[in-house]
């Protein structure tokens, strides 16, 4: 007989049973049973056809087994839940003379974990043994929370309507409790004359829910683990500093409009690398890395102007990549918004004021459900086109060639990118490709703007709008695993994107986006510098901050403070 026909025979000789999970001790059997509806119930409910788990007004009380803690008609049960992944129901035999004395009186004390540790220890008793008695296909557990309970004891009304109409099963009782009641009419027998509502108890039953939440959420609330809490010795309020001990970068960061871009780095990082090249560093040392990444950015910078932080980090040496973020303040500044935003500048390049400087120009892309997940074997390794393109114009020799990028950095329309921000020049994707080339042609001079727009750069509306439209619809199309459809694309390429937003966008409903990209751009390209030097956390800075967003919020918010400082007179 194979193992593959024996191992069926067993699996039929064992018998499969359903398990119920009680959040109770249980010390009486019969009791236990009878809180969640007795054996009738029980066998009902679990013998019903359906398999879903999913609870509905048709299979809900059919298919749910109900823990109620107490005999009361107006109790909120818990409810069941079930699921069908098969557990192995064991039968463990332990030897009395390894069991504990006070096993008996004390039952609870002991898990099964424990009685088998003890006759492990226990070298004067035989070993306990384990055998499968069952297999358990579905599982009832009560992990809903208990909804709020009111307790009708001592509500005559309650008792009264239970007593009468639920407790009763004779005409005459109903006639006469109706008759008692003839006259109510509901909660305006019950309204103050004054218009306020007293504090008292108006005898009513309870509500049937009085939750909506059926399974609890911790919400995990903890201390902020970069923050401390000082109390002054003078007035005696607490104030909340930052523990954060950030570097500051000094990196220049200028916006669009800026008229004359940055020559040079900051003053406090010029007299630092002054004194680095002064000194004789020792080999290895944070200070030499640092220089000799500094320099190494001093010739990268050289090949191409223009570059992304993700590339940089990606070509430098392993042992030189922590100090990018660091060095790339000695030799570049930053642009926090338009077609260069958050690309990495060479001091003195102004991108603003040559048309050839489009290739460098960026797109970023918000993609929902997008999540990078890096390639487990090495990417194949390209020049990118920017470097082609930079080393023709500026013949910086045939090392230029050996800058080789990650090709899951690029955008090549057919595999998933690790990255969301492209420079215009280094896009893969034959589609785009080619159509840049088409339109230079057709466009001629017309290509290129007279002046460099905030949202397109140097390039026409036309060709960026096809650009974008593009890569939104295939970056979509790769996270979702779906085939793209060319003649979706055909028709990105052949709309008419000069004219109103409205008319573009209503084009292709399904790739459209927002077009503010400026306001999020990827966490790892960049820390602002603005938050580097964090202000102390009290109450006086917290309100400045809050009536710079909303003039009224710190009159509102001024009004808590007393509730706020509570917890300073309990300290005292």
């Amino acid at each position: 007989m194979s193992n593959k026909k024996i191992a069926e025979k067993h699996s039929m000789d064992i018998p499969h049973v359903t398990a119920v999970e009680l959040p109770l001790i249980v010390n009486n059997t019969d009791r236990a049973i009878g809180m969640i509806g007795g054996k009738q119930k029980i066998s009902s409910v679990i013998n019903s056809p359906d398999k879903s788990g999913n609870l509905n007004n048709h299979t809900m009380l059919e298919n749910t087994l109900e823990l109620r803690l107490r005999k009361d008609p107006h109790h909120h049960p818990i409810q069941s839940s079930f699921n069908t992944s098969e557990k192995i129901l064991l039968k463990v035999s332990i030897p009395k003379g390894s069991i504990p004395k006070d096993y008996k009186e004390n039952p609870s004390k002991y898990s099964i974990k424990d009685l088998i540790e003890l006759n492990d220890k226990n070298t004067d008793t035989p070993k306990h043994r384990t055998q499968p008695v069952a297999i358990i296909d579905k599982t009832y557990s009560f992990k809903s929370i208990a909804d709020f309970q009111i307790s009708t004891k001592n509500n005559s009304m309650v008792q009264d309507f239970n007593k009468s109409i639920l407790h009763s099963n004779r005409y005459d009782t109903l006639q006469q409790y109706f008759e008692k009641h003839e006259k109510f009419n509901g909660i305006s027998d019950y309204k103050d004359n004054n218009g306020y509502y007293q504090n008292i108890d108006h005898q009513l039953p309870p509500p049937p829910i009085l939750s909506p939440i059926r399974f609890p959420y911790d919400y995990r609330y903890q201390k902020n683990p970069f923050t401390t809490a000082v109390k002054d010795a003078q007035s005696g309020d607490v104030k909340v500093f930052s523990t954060k001990q950030t570097v500051k970068l000094f990196t220049k960061m200028i916006d669009y409009n800026t008229a004359v871009v940055p020559d040079a780095p900051a003053e406090q990082l010029i007299a630092n690398l002054k004194e680095l090249e002064s000194k004789k560093l020792a080999v290895n040392t944070i200070e030499s890395e640092l220089l000799r990444c500094i320099n190494w950015l001093k010739t990268i910078f050289e090949i191409k102007p223009i570059w992304l932080r993700k590339q940089l980090e990606d070509i430098v040496s392993e042992d030189l990549k922590r100090f990018i973020k660091q060095a790339l303040p000695y030799v570049t500044y930053i642009y926090k918004s338009g077609p260069w935003r958050f690309c990495n500048i060479k001091f003195g390049v102004d991108p603003k004021k040559d048309p050839s400087y489009w290739i460098y120009q960026s797109e970023y892309f918000r993609i929902p459900g997008l999540k990078f997940v890096m390639p487990r074997v090495p990417s194949k390794r390209i020049v990118p086109n920017t470097v082609i393109e930079s080393n023709k114009r500026n013949k910086k020799g045939p090392h230029a060639e050996e800058v080789q990028v990650s090709e899951y950095l690029f955008f090549n329309g057919v595999t998933l990118p690790s990255t969301v921000t492209y420079q215009m020049g280094d896009i893969l994707d034959l589609d785009i490709a080619t159509m840049i080339e088409d339109h230079q042609s057709y466009f001629g001079q017309d290509f290129w703007r007279e002046a460099p727009d905030f949202q397109d750069g140097w390039i026409n509306r036309q060709t960026m709008e096809i650009v974008r439209r593009i890569i939104r619809y295939k970056l979509d199309r790769i996270v979702k695993e779906e085939p793209m459809d060319q003649n979706k694309i055909y028709k990105i390429m052949n709309t008419d994107y000069t004219g109103n937003d409205d008319t573009a966008i209503d084009v292709d409903e399904e790739v459209k986006e927002e077009e503010d990209v400026d306001v999020e751009v990827e966490r790892e390209e960049i820390q602002a510098e603005e938050d580097e030097s964090e202000e102390p956390i009290d109450e006086e800075n917290l309100m400045n901050r809050i009536a710079q967003l909303n003039e009224d919020g710190p009159n509102k918010l001024s009004e808590l403070i007393g509730f706020i400082k509570q917890d300073l007179i309990d300290d005292e």
